[in-house]
């Protein structure tokens, strides 16, 4: 009997340790719809306050519209301005790609990994920031705005240009910014509060 009350004491010890080191799979990221203005698609369905986005797809704001996602996991706020198209992608840590129109990023807290916003001209990697960017496919150009933090501003067609953007900064790609990435341009006071409302 006591042979058998020890075996049974040791298959429960073990089973206990098995089960310590088996951790839980990693949560997946998912958005929160905390604001929504107007008229607004993910992958051509119709967006309502309170929907949750947990999957790769386009987001596309209409005239005078706008959307405010929560991203919990990766402690950032991502608000997308009107007449904007952005590709939202869950299964890849932090990659948004944004096709044409304008959107903000926002940490509210450190996040332990880095990620990045791409446009078609470049790559913006960041990790706890606040910036807008700009996509305009008709003049194929690409801009930043830096309100707080730093971003890595990246030409995608040369990977050895690229330009730290720093707080109060304003940098671009293309168009009116030619074809390579130049030292930015710091804004004056007045300048950087005026961009500071255009998406909040």
């Amino acid at each position: 009997m006591k042979s058998i009350l020890i075996l049974l004491l040791l298959i429960m010890l073990s089973t206990l340790a098995v089960a310590a080191e088996t951790k839980a799979p990693p949560t997946m990221p998912s958005g929160l719809v905390e604001k929504l203005r107007g008229t607004v698609l993910f992958n051509g369905s119709p967006v309502k306050e309170g929907d949750i986005i947990n999957q790769v797809g386009k987001i596309e704001t209409k005239e005078k519209s706008f959307l405010k996602i929560k991203i919990e996991k990766w402690k950032n706020v991502i608000s997308i301005g009107p007449s904007s198209i952005m590709e939202l992608n869950f299964n890849d840590e932090k990659k948004y790609t944004l096709d044409e129109g304008s959107c903000r990023w926002k940490s509210f807290a450190q996040s332990e990994t880095k990620g990045k916003i791409f446009t078609k001209l470049v790559s913006m990697g960041v990790r706890g920031t606040d910036f807008i960017v700009k996509a305009n496919p008709e003049f194929n150009e690409s801009e930043i705005v830096v309100f707080d933090g730093e971003v890595m501003f990246e030409n995608l067609a040369d990977k050895t240009n690229s330009e730290l953007i720093k707080k109060g900064q304003w940098g671009g790609l293309g168009g009116r910014f030619g074809t390579k990435i130049q030292p930015p341009f710091t804004l004056p006071e007045n300048a950087l509060k005026q961009m500071d409302k255009i998406i909040e």
